[in-house]
């Protein structure tokens, strides 16, 4: 499905879809940030198929797997079904956040990275999330700059 009119304007990526897993439609997911509760049940989401192209789907569960987490959306019950969605993202309303009040790692993207005597470097452009830490990205002298996000650096 592809409808502009209804794709919410604040959708925030939250998960990558790594591969199907068995025969009922399940999903092998990499969450961005596997102690985040937005995930679950009936929750509504998109997933991202290409540029501008859309799919709105309902959770029906969500499975701890060790580093991944296993999906299951309403309505997709084939392997053959969940395969159209192999490497897509999964967005969800920022509205549909936990708590929608509380500060998230992605509410950084657009601050702009100052030192302590109010210097500026560069525009927060993303924060990724590494096996040690999460980080985050900006431009320094037209070279990409990651900061760890420690007590240490921020």
């Amino acid at each position: 499905m592809n409808s502009k009119e209804i794709i919410p304007k604040d959708l925030i990526a939250i998960a990558d879809i790594v591969k199907p897993k068995g025969l009922k439609g399940e999903l092998k997911v990499f969450l961005y940030n596997k102690n985040s509760k937005t995930l679950k049940k009936n929750i509504n989401v998109w997933i991202e198929l290409d540029a501008d192209n859309y799919q709105p789907l309902v959770v029906e569960y969500l499975l701890s797997s060790g580093k991944y987490e296993i999906i299951k959306f309403e309505r997709i019950d084939s392997r053959n079904e969940s395969e159209g969605f192999s490497n897509g993202r999964i967005y969800v309303s920022r509205a549909d956040f936990d708590n929608a009040k509380d500060l998230y790692l992605v509410d950084l993207i657009g601050f702009m990275v100052k030192d302590e005597f109010g210097l500026e470097y560069g525009e927060v452009r993303d924060i990724i999330n590494l096996p040690t830490n999460d980080s985050l990205i900006f431009f320094y002298k037209e070279k990409e700059i990651m900061i760890p996000i420690s007590d240490d650096f921020i």
